[in-house]
């Protein structure tokens, strides 16, 4: 007896152990998480998305031709012409082009996908600019925003509040002959279907959301281009607005 006990003993120790998976029961089909696609990327302006001061932003150069940016953003949404140059509106990539005798004399920006040095664009506060480029600049219009102008950097930022609303791009030195950059020029903005016509709505009511009329109407403006117009230009449109309903 004591040998067939002993004989039993044995046979165990040498019996393959099974793995250790095989011993476990299969998951059931509720603690099997599938895997989620990854959210999809916001879209931007076509190659690169960098700003560099006084040279080139999203990859349009300063002093580049006009036909370049042409064949890479096809037509644009709006043609301007003012005393100092031309400017071309890409309301799609949220990019306007002044280009003078065929040739870029300045890039504008209001994506936010557009980046200094991965470190600054619009929608940072104006601290952020000084942290970068210091106080060694020139108070101006950029973009139809008031901002600051680094000649000597080739660079300038209009602001809403304490908020970069626009960048510009320009060779140093040359921003006189830059109308985006002169007091009293009309904003590049690229709204193809006109302005909403608030004229007719009571200010500070429900149907404005209990704003006034001018930020009702710049709310509206980017809402539909992704710009922010200046408080001047959404009070000049109501102007107008209020006249034609007379």
């Amino acid at each position: 007896m004591r040998a067939a006990i002993a004989l039993f003993a044995t046979l165990l120790l040498l019996a393959p152990a099974r793995p250790l998976a095989a011993q476990q029961p299969p998951p059931s089909p509720q603690e099997v998480q599938p895997q989620l696609p990854a959210p999809p990327r916001p879209a931007g302006p076509a190659g690169p998305r960098r700003i560099v001061p006084g040279r080139s932003l999203a990859g349009i150069e300063i002093g580049g031709r006009l036909s370049n940016v042409l064949a890479r953003f096809g037509r644009p949404a709006t043609i301007r012409e003012t005393s100092l140059d031309t400017a071309y509106l890409f309301t799609r990539y949220g990019i306007t082009v002044y280009v003078k005798s065929g040739a870029v004399t300045a890039v504008a920006g209001t994506n936010s996908l557009l980046q200094i040095d991965d470190t600054l664009g619009v929608g940072h506060r104006v601290e952020s600019v000084y942290a970068a480029f210091g106080r060694d600049f020139r108070q101006g219009t950029v973009e139809g925003f008031p901002g600051l102008i680094y000649e000597a950097r080739g660079i300038a930022f209009g602001l809403d509040g304490r908020g970069v609303a626009a960048i510009l791009v320009f060779r140093p030195g040359t921003s006189a002959g830059v109308s985006a950059l002169q007091t009293g020029a009309a904003p590049a903005v690229p709204v193809a279907t006109g302005y909403p016509n608030v004229g007719p709505l009571r200010r500070y009511s429900p149907e404005t959301g209990f704003t006034s009329l001018v930020g009702y109407l710049r709310r509206l403006v980017f809402q539909t281009s992704g710009i922010w117009i200046t408080a001047a230009e959404a009070a000049r449109v109501i102007r107008e607005q209020l006249s034609a309903s007379r």
